[in-house]
C-alpha cells in the first residue's frame, strides 16, 4: 500500500512539474525582431497601412548597451531598446532613458506610460499559449493588452492611445527571423513586405504631392479649391513636433532642419470640414 501511494505521490509530482515547464518568460528585445502594425481609417473600405518595426543592430550609449530600432526598411534608427530583469527601456536622441514594459507588474498594480506619462491600472493577468509554450497576458483597465515577449496589442508603442485620427490599429504579426511567433488574422496581409508606403488618402486623388529636398519639405497643391486647414507633423511615437494654419489653396513648406533623424507623419486637415479634404504622408529625416 505504502509503495502504491508512494508511486501515486510521485506521478502527480511530475505531473505538476511538466505542467510547469509550459511557462518560458519569452524576451521582447531579441535581434532580427520584426512587428507589423495595421492602422485602420474611415470609411471601412479605405486600405489600411502597414508599419514595421526591426531590431537590428546594437549601440552603446551612456555606458549601457543597447539595440537598434529602425522603422520600415530604412537603416535610421530614431531609438534604441533595451532588457534587464522583465523591463523594456526606450532611449531617444537627446532624452533620458524611459520603462516602456514592465512584465513583473502584478494584478491591482499601476503602470506609468513612458510615452504620455500617464498612469494605467492591471486589471487581469492570466496566460496565453504560443506554440508549446505559456506566456503572461497583461490587461490594462478595458485599455490594452500586453503579451510578454509580443508587447502591446494596439500598438507598437505602449500604453498611449489611438495615434492621430485612425479609428483602429493592432498588431498584424510578429516575426523572429524566418518564425513567425504571433498573427493576427484579422490584420494580416503580408508578412514579407517591410516596406512603408506613404499611407493613401482615402479620396481618389491626393490634394497635395509630398516633395522632400535637404532641410525642408514641400506639400504642393495638386488642384485648386481645398479650403483653409491646419498642417500637423508627428514622430512616429504620436508627438506633435510642428504644426501651423494653411491658407486657402497655398503650398505648405515646413523645415526639417531642426528634426531629429528618423520617420515622420505629415498630416493635413480641412478646418471647414474635418471629414473633408485631407492628407497623411511619411517622410524620412536622416542627416549625414
Amino acid at each position: 500500500m505504502k509503495t502504491t501511494k508512494l508511486l501515486f505521490t510521485l506521478l502527480l509530482l511530475s505531473i505538476f512539474y511538466l505542467k510547469g515547464q509550459d511557462y518560458v518568460y519569452c524576451p521582447f528585445v531579441e535581434e532580427d525582431t520584426r512587428w507589423s502594425y495595421a492602422f485602420i481609417r474611415h470609411p471601412v473600405f479605405a486600405p489600411p497601412s502597414y508599419s514595421i518595426y526591426r531590431i537590428k543592430g546594437d549601440t552603446t550609449i551612456n555606458g549601457l548597451n543597447y539595440k537598434k530600432l529602425l522603422y520600415g526598411c530604412t537603416e535610421v534608427y530614431s531609438a534604441a531598446f533595451r532588457e534587464e530583469n522583465k523591463r523594456v527601456y526606450m532611449i531617444r536622441e537627446k532624452e533620458e532613458e524611459k520603462l516602456l514594459f514592465d512584465f513583473n507588474l502584478k494584478e491591482g498594480d499601476w503602470m506609468k506610460s513612458g510615452i504620455t506619462g500617464n498612469e494605467y491600472l492591471v486589471a487581469k493577468i492570466d496566460t496565453i499559449l504560443l506554440g508549446e509554450t505559456k506566456r503572461k497576458r497583461f490587461v490594462f483597465d478595458l485599455y490594452e493588452t500586453w503579451i510578454e515577449g509580443i508587447g502591446a496589442l494596439e500598438d507598437f508603442y505602449p500604453l498611449q492611445g489611438r495615434l492621430l485620427s485612425f479609428d483602429a490599429q493592432g498588431i498584424n504579426f510578429q516575426k523572429k527571423g524566418t518564425e513567425i511567433v504571433y498573427k493576427t488574422d484579422e490584420w494580416y496581409l503580408n508578412e514579407n513586405d517591410c516596406n512603408f508606403n506613404n499611407i493613401k488618402t482615402i479620396f481618389s486623388s491626393d490634394p497635395f504631392t509630398l516633395i522632400q529636398r535637404k532641410g525642408e519639405i514641400e506639400l504642393q497643391r495638386n488642384s485648386d479649391g481645398f479650403e483653409s486647414g491646419q498642417v500637423f507633423v508627428y514622430s512616429v511615437f504620436g508627438n506633435i513636433v510642428f504644426t501651423k494654419p494653411v491658407e486657402r489653396n497655398a503650398n505648405i513648406l515646413i523645415s526639417t532642419s531642426t528634426f531629429p533623424n528618423g520617420v515622420y507623419i505629415v498630416r493635413f486637415i480641412n478646418t471647414i470640414n474635418n471629414s473633408g479634404n485631407s492628407y497623411v504622408g511619411k517622410f524620412i529625416v536622416k542627416k549625414y
